[in-house]
């Protein structure tokens, strides 16, 4: 019997999880340069929790991973970051502003596309407790930051406000404005035509009509303006309003925002969010602003130029000096220095078989006669070129740094 992953998951090798760990890694810079600190939250929640009204919206919670303990309690798997961290702003008295976030891993039954899975990982940031834009703008710079610390450039982040869309809807005459919005948010995935035969079942032909007119029209938004001028300069270059960016959950309130990576607009967004001034209230809290993010680290790790797998820098291939080979390899590492040895009793050919194979940096061979001569080559893997180093632990650390 073979056994697979389940639909919408993935196993990831080392070389993976070293891109995705750099990816988490300069984020985890840049949000505690920032003054955020990290917290987790449980993989699962209560449902009552994930599935309150007016929290994440009908479309997201048919997508929610459900089930029952053996006490029946009926829990569900995080859909996202934010509520999670909503519950625990909940849970006792915190200065304010609060300023956080997470990295983890979240679950939405859907369907499965390029860069859409039904397990992923995120990596979240919140401030609550502002109401003033100079929080989403802080938001704003965090998440570019993110994406130039990864070395991308070539970014787009397009802003929008529901605001605005709510009062475009309210002029309209529109009832059903989460499901239009919903549908809005789909433009760049589906295109014009299919986005206004879905806008058809919650509006007529005309509402329709000024809704996608008004999203393509040029006039300028005081709210957007003031968001983009608060940005430090060198920031700016990369935001623009876009009147159809509505952000498809339902705690969304004000200013939202979606990113794309130029030449992987296929991937979708790789950073959003926005401000959500009512989701607190929604669970029995006192009313409290917020404004946060998510970022999508595996849409991330498959784009961004970061080397693969951290390899041990030195691979100790042994003659017939096993013992020394496995001393001299803790002694590599107890100077931080990564270090490896055989384990498998393999012959010397097959020992640099194996650190070929793993990419290893260097190799070091020692036998009787390296041993009684306390001198040994180092062995550059990538030129094949070789330098006299003495069978010292710090000998060869000094060694690597030199190179």
């Amino acid at each position: 019997m073979e056994f697979q992953t389940p639909k919408g998951t993935r196993d990831f090798l080392p070389d993976e999880m070293a891109k995705r760990r750099a990816v988490f890694d300069a984020c985890r810079a840049v949000f505690e340069k920032y003054g955020f600190g990290e917290v987790d939250t449980p993989a699962f929640e209560s449902l009552e929790l994930l599935t309150a009204k007016g929290s994440l919206g009908d479309e997201a919670v048919k997508d929610i991973y459900r089930f029952e303990d053996k006490s029946q309690r009926k829990l569900g798997l995080r859909y996202d970051l934010t509520v999670p961290m909503v519950r625990l702003f909940l849970s006792q008295k915190f200065p304010r502003p609060v300023k956080w976030y997470s990295i983890g891993k979240v679950w939405r039954y859907e369907d499965i596309a390029k860069g859409r899975w039904r397990e992923f990982s995120q990596c979240d940031v919140e401030i609550i407790g502002s109401p003033l834009p100079e929080a989403d703008v802080e938001v704003l710079a965090v998440a570019i930051e993110c994406l130039l610390a990864l070395g991308l450039k070539d970014i787009e982040v397009r802003i929008n406000s529901r605001k605005i869309m709510d009062a475009m809807a309210e002029k309209l005459g529109i009832t059903r404005r989460e499901e239009v919005f919903r549908a809005l948010d789909k433009l760049d995935k589906r295109g014009e035509r299919e986005v206004k035969k879905e806008l058809l079942a919650f509006c007529s032909s005309e509402q329709a009509d000024k809704v996608l007119a008004f999203i393509k029209s040029p006039s300028k938004q005081e709210e957007l303006e003031r968001i983009i001028a608060l940005l430090p300069g060198e920031y700016r270059k990369y935001v623009r309003p876009d009147l159809s960016i509505a952000r498809g959950l339902d705690y969304y309130t004000g200013f939202v925002f979606e990113t794309f990576v130029k030449g992987f607009e296929n991937l979708g967004s790789v950073v959003s969010g926005g401000r959500y001034d009512r989701l607190i209230e929604k669970y029995g809290g006192e009313p409290v602003p917020a404004t946060g993010f998510g970022l999508g680290s595996d849409r991330l790790a498959e784009i961004v130029n970061i080397s693969g797998v951290r390899n041990p820098s030195v691979f100790i291939a042994n003659v017939d000096a096993p013992a020394k080979a496995r001393e001299l390899c803790y002694a590599l590492r107890a100077l931080n220095v990564a270090a490896e040895t055989d384990v498998m009793g393999r012959s010397i050919s097959k020992q640099f078989d194996y650190a070929g194979r793993k990419g290893v940096s260097y190799v070091v061979v020692i036998g009787e006669k390296e041993v009684k001569s306390g001198k040994a080559m180092l062995r550059d893997m990538a030129t094949g070129k070789e330098k006299p180093v003495a069978l010292d632990a710090r000998a060869i650390a000094a060694s690597l740094r030199e190179r």
